[in-house]
């Protein structure tokens, strides 16, 4: 049997993993105590974060369609009017129904799919375990005098029996007085995306791109990889590696931007001793290494022109020769090359050489920039502060803090957070508790920032222009759409979800509402 002590391990686990930093959010989980038609029910979880903790949304229980889920045995999704929406699913046990879990949210809540990936692990673990658990009182329910076992029949208030609105409205008015950006939460455990070895992350971007990589891994063809820098090109390349038939081979890097012109053939292609100059014995070449495995060209973009076509060639004839070698020998390997830099425009400029492109843009992956996927800041912060060596399951932060970092715009992505987490802990060794004075200056502003677009024509730094730029190009593109937001999405070039974070990390509160 389950003691209390491991239903509130349970639970302290599964809401550490819960995506922090959107909208408002109510959880419920009970169980059916017999297999009688009208057996009563017990509460086991209730749970509600943001404004739906302020609201009492844990105290109004969505009685009649937990019992649909679990007399149906299916998920559904039930919008309650134009603001919110009530996902429940069964929770079956070896062909048995035995509970329901629930979640209400905001229907415009810009993290949606997050918390119903979430939701959706949860009730798999749910499902096993649900009739070994014991009902987790919360403080509301303690507060309330809230019973946690009750018939069902003839239960049909939102509110639970014996409690009273006025009851409900004091401990509404009292969470609404406490100052909620005080709260802290545990950090969530790093989490790895399924498909990609070494990448931690829970945003819906990363889980499309993981279910994606195997097969790609697998093709066995030439991969060029987009994205910013620092944002995990080079994990994305080994995880490339890894997933394919030449994983037992050598994973060989190179980062062009790192080696000037005049060593970077002989890197590339090694050379015989007396070659040149200073080449007094045999050198193997970076290629030849890389034989029967994978050869990472990062930031390809900054490759010398002269070296590309000897590349191309490479590529073309499967061969390499050493400098002063008469011979070329023979050679199996496949390229994966990075880049932060626009190929095409380069290639207008006569910069890269198109024919270049095209052998590596076999397929082309587009890796995310951290900030369109805030929920990976957390899950990230504490596979870093793991990393440097603090113990994580200890470690909480306020939500006025984590808020901060998930409305920081990272322009080094992930290289500058594991570096903002390296200066905590060099700063702050021994606090568990990590609060918005711990961060750096910048990111401490972050929430507070207001921009308007009205000056969208000073001078300023590009970040900051970025961020006016968009937030006019989004109140243009709803006023040209009549607000409906995803049409407007598709006007800018967003899906809806991504539209949703852009209004929500700017703070632009006034759009938040409608289709």
């Amino acid at each position: 049997m389950k003691t209390s002590w491991d239903t509130e391990k349970f639970w302290t686990e599964e809401i550490r993993g819960f995506p922090h930093g959107g909208g408002a959010v109510a959880l419920w989980v009970v169980r059916r105590e017999s297999h009688q038609p009208g057996a009563p029910l017990t509460i086991l979880f209730d749970w509600a974060c943001a404004a739906a903790r302020n609201q009492g949304m844990a105290e109004r229980l969505p009685l009649s369609l937990l019992l649909k889920s679990m007399t149906e045995c299916r998920e559904e999704l039930v919008h309650k009017g134009r603001n919110a929406a009530v996902w429940v699913e069964p929770l079956v046990a070896k062909g048995e129904v035995r509970g329901s879990l629930g979640i209400w949210f905001q229907a415009d809540e810009p993290w949606r799919e997050s918390i119903f990936l979430w939701g959706q692990r949860l009730g798999a673990r749910l499902g096993p375990v649900v009739g070994q658990m014991e009902p987790m009182a919360s403080a509301a329910s303690a507060i309330l005098d809230q019973p946690t076992l009750f018939p069902v029949a003839g239960f049909e208030t939102a509110l639970v029996p014996g409690t009273s609105r006025t009851a409900v409205q004091k401990l509404t008015a009292a969470a609404t007085r406490r100052d909620p950006w005080t709260r802290d939460i545990l950090l969530p455990r790093p989490m790895p995306v399924p498909g990609i070895p070494g990448c931690i992350g829970v945003s819906q971007e990363m889980l499309d791109l993981g279910r994606r990589l195997p097969d790609i891994a697998r093709s066995g063809v030439n991969v060029l990889l987009r994205g910013e820098s620092g944002s995990g090109k080079e994990i994305i390349a080994s995880a490339l590696h890894l997933g394919s038939e030449r994983s037992k081979g050598s994973f060989v890097g190179q980062n062009c931007a790192a080696l000037p012109e005049s060593l970077f053939e002989s890197e590339l292609f090694g050379h015989k001793s007396g070659a040149f100059t200073g080449a007094t014995s045999d050198k193997k070449g970076l290629l030849a290494s890389a034989n029967g495995g994978t050869f990472f060209l990062d930031e390809i973009g900054d490759m010398p022109l002269a070296l590309q076509i000897k590349l191309l060639r490479v590529m073309q004839e499967r061969r390499v020769r050493r400098i002063g070698d008469l011979q070329s020998k023979p050679v199996d390997i496949r390229f994966i090359a990075a880049t932060h830099k626009n190929l095409e425009d380069e290639i207008e400029c006569s910069r890269f050489r198109l024919d270049l492109f095209y052998r590596l843009k076999v397929v082309s992956i587009e890796i995310p920039p951290l900030r369109h996927r805030p929920e990976d800041v957390a899950p990230l912060f504490a596979f870093f502060l793991r990393k440097a060596g603090k113990v994580v399951e200890k470690a909480r932060i306020t939500e006025r803090a984590l808020a901060c970092l998930q409305a920081w715009n990272w322009p080094g992505n992930v290289r500058e957070l594991e570096n903002e987490v390296h200066r905590f802990r060099a700063l702050h060794p021994e606090v568990d508790i990590i609060q918005v004075d711990h961060l750096s200056p910048e990111i401490q502003a972050s929430r507070a920032r207001k921009i308007g677009a009205a000056d969208l024509g000073t001078l300023r730094e590009l970040g900051q222009a970025n961020e006016i730029l968009e937030r006019y190009l989004i109140r243009k593109a709803l006023a040209a759409t009549e607000g409906r937001k995803a049409a407007a999405a598709r006007r800018l070039g967003l899906s809806r979800q991504g539209l949703y974070k852009k209004i929500q990390r700017y703070e632009m509160t006034d759009l938040i509402g409608g289709n």
